[in-house]
């Protein structure tokens, strides 16, 4: 039988090196995740134009309080008139200028409004605290996308040690194989098959640099920061659900997306009031004050207080009125069949990051056994083809299964550790289990502050379909 003997043989070596973990990027200047995810919540723009959308409508729902206040309106006027009637004709002035000289106030105060302003308020009040959601929504989706991105990191360091490692295996080899040629115990054929596989490598390490510099962009763009030393996050599988429906219930109920549809269907309650108001009439008071001279056609100066209680009702508007009610109670039914979506999506969500989570640890268990098995038949493999019981091709196919095995397992790590941050943000927890916060605007709750009371479980309000 024939012997080949390649005596600097890189496999025993190459096996007996730390995994490709050991080989990412570790020491100073190292980003731990939280920090990045703090980073985040202060800078990223999606989470500010959440922040600066609540404060203006906390200014919308100022606006909505002053309904309740008296309006002050103040008038000055001066200038030239020329009054021709028959009493000035009478009179024999007509021909004379007057010139006016007026200053008037009014205050109107509506006392009742039958549900239209504290429709308006309870509609604002609510759309504050859907915008406060709002930012925990976004700074929920950054945290997982920066835990997303600062893992992908991680998981791209070691598919480029891998990668390293696969390269300086096939070199090792040609090096070995070009020696055999030269002493004749090797053929051409076997050196081609070689420097075709290594060729390969130098390919799959190039593919491996530019996925990292990748990641560290997409990580720089959530972040501001240029990340390129990462370390391994925290284990979070102690704030985990004890369950799958746990998970799923907790989604239900508390997931952003959740929550701040709730506040929709609120705020288009608060329509509904408003709109129902219009069916009734408006009782205030108004104060009417001018003082001046040479107005209302008189020469000389004039004074006139009015003090009044009004009711302004309009009966009839061809069913304006009636369509704009209907219009709303629509739209309630509209935002309470969003809220479902939401809460299907959010179930959905939860459901899937646990199924993901359990089929990655199964597949990681999996991926352990058979980077074990790869390594051990790599090592058989070498030996026999030392002896002529094995092909180079049986070698080459062997290190390229563990290559892949190496990077499959190391997805596999890392994709359960996301799968449990997906599960952790569906339930509105990631920040929490990360103890950072979240960003600026979020936690109001301007509905209980303005005693909005329990939110309606459906719309009950009359309703008609159009014609």
């Amino acid at each position: 039988m024939k012997t080949t003997t390649i005596t600097s043989f890189a496999a025993a070596v190459l096996l007996a090196t730390a995994s490709p973990a050991a080989l990412a990027q570790s020491g100073e200047g190292t980003v731990s995740m939280r920090e990045a995810i703090e980073t985040a919540m202060m800078a990223n723009p999606e989470i500010l134009q959440a922040q600066y959308n609540t404060e203006a409508i906390q200014f919308e729902r100022e606006q909505a309080q002053s309904l309740y206040y008296p309006r002050v309106d103040l008038e000055a006027s001066a200038g030239i008139r020329r009054l021709e009637n028959n009493t000035r004709r009478n009179l024999g002035i007509a021909d004379n200028e007057l010139y006016p000289l007026e200053a008037q106030g009014t205050i109107d105060w509506t006392m009742f409004d039958f549900g239209r302003r504290r429709g308006e308020l309870l509609r604002q009040a609510a759309r504050v605290d859907g915008a406060s959601l709002r930012v925990i929504e976004r700074s929920e989706f950054i945290a997982l996308q920066v835990a997303r991105q600062y893992l992908d990191v991680l998981l791209q360091q070691r598919v480029v040690a891998a990668s390293a490692d696969n390269r300086a295996f096939h070199e090792t080899l040609v090096g070995d194989l070009t020696k055999g040629v030269e002493q004749e115990s090797i053929s051409v054929a076997d050196l081609q098959q070689a420097e075709e596989r290594l060729q390969s490598a130098v390919v799959r390490e190039e593919e491996a640099k530019q996925g990292l510099e990748l990641a560290q962009n997409s990580l720089r763009r959530l972040t501001g920061l240029s990340i390129f030393s990462a370390s391994l996050p925290p284990d979070l599988s102690t704030s985990l659900p004890a369950s799958r429906e746990m998970a799923i219930g907790m989604a239900r109920t508390d997931n952003p997306l959740v929550r701040e549809a709730q506040a929709d269907v609120d705020a288009a309650h608060g329509l509904v009031m408003n709109a129902k108001g219009d069916f009734f009439p408006t009782v205030g008071v108004d104060v009417r004050g001018r003082i001046g001279e040479d107005i209302d056609g008189f020469a000389g100066e004039t004074n006139d207080v009015q003090a009044r209680v009004y009711m302004r009702w309009n009966i009839f508007n061809g069913g304006q009125t009636q369509g704009k009610y209907q219009e709303m109670v629509h739209r309630a039914s509209q935002a309470r069949y969003r809220l479902h979506e939401m809460v299907r999506r959010a179930e959905e969500d939860a459901a899937n990051s646990w199924t993901a989570m359990e089929a990655q640890q199964n597949i990681g268990r999996a991926l352990t056994r058979q980077s074990e098995v790869s390594d051990d038949l790599l090592l058989s493999y070498r030996s026999q083809f030392n002896v002529g019981r094995r092909s180079l091709l049986d070698v080459l196919d062997a290190q390229n299964t563990r290559y892949n095995t190496q990077v499959n397992l190391e997805t596999s790590r890392f994709s359960q550790i996301f799968a449990q941050y997906q599960i952790l943000a569906a339930t509105n927890r990631l920040l929490t289990a990360l103890d950072v916060a979240p960003g600026a605007g979020a936690g109001k709750n301007e509905r209980e502050r303005f005693d909005y009371g329990p939110s309606k479980d459906a719309e009950t309000d009359y309703r008609r379909y159009a014609n």
